[in-house]
């Protein structure tokens, strides 16, 4: 078992106005699963993934990542083991403008002290066609390129597991289309788990499971036979 989340809830405000994002979630994980996690806006999905990946304190709960209680540890523990074992995809890419394509991938090997895997880079960028774009920066790429790049980025170093917020919301369906291939090729080639959270049912299915999440709590959880 790679991850266990148990009774995680998270609540904002209190009184009348208190909003439950996730409410008493439980489910596990095992390694190499391609798991999507699939709700309208405004569902609480992100939210869960927050908490997944240690971005955000629950109101109460756990989550265990290789019997590791993530958040019984400290602010500086908890943010070695995220660097060290998660990588993370955003809907806005959260690529830093003032580097280049090549300083953002390598960005997380350099905040971990470790040396660079030039061979594993190379074959990165060929990969994910970023190799004729290196020293150019963000806003020089097109929002699918940017999302590639942010892909890199999340897995140069080898996580365990990956998250994806919304990895296609700001993408027209052909770069969509190219990144969920993308994801399932490190799926599979390097058993990487991927969590993706998906408003798309389309980008759902492509996943080899689906939890349907609304209002705060799984309404269901289905293999999909791949």
């Amino acid at each position: 078992m790679l991850m266990e989340i148990r009774n995680l809830s998270k609540k904002y405000g209190d009184g009348q106005t208190v909003c439950e994002a996730c409410k008493n979630v439980n489910f596990n994980v095992n390694e190499g699963e391609f798991i999507a996690i699939v709700g309208k806006s405004g569902s609480g999905k992100s939210t869960l993934m927050h908490l997944l990946g240690g971005l955000d304190n629950p109101t109460y709960g756990k989550v265990f990542i290789n019997g590791m209680d993530i958040y019984s540890l400290k602010f500086d523990d908890l943010t070695k083991f995220r660097r060290d074992n998660i990588g993370f995809i955003y809907q806005f890419y959260n690529l830093i403008p003032v580097l280049t394509i090549k300083e953002n991938i390598l960005l997380p090997v350099f905040l971990s002290g470790k040396k660079v895997n030039w061979k594993y880079f190379d074959f990165l960028v060929k990969k994910l066609n970023l190799k004729d774009r290196l020293n150019f920066f963000p806003n020089e790429l097109s929002g699918g390129g940017q999302q590639r790049c942010a892909i890199a980025r999340a897995i140069i170093n080898h996580p365990k597991i990956v998250l994806a917020d919304e990895p296609t919301g700001n993408l027209d369906r052909r770069s969509s289309k190219n990144v969920i291939k993308l994801l399932k090729f490190f799926n599979k080639k390097y058993h990487q788990t991927i969590i993706l959270v998906t408003h798309d049912e389309e980008v759902a299915r492509e996943a080899s499971r689906v939890i349907v999440y609304e209002d705060g709590e799984i309404k269901s959880d289905s293999v999909i036979g791949k």
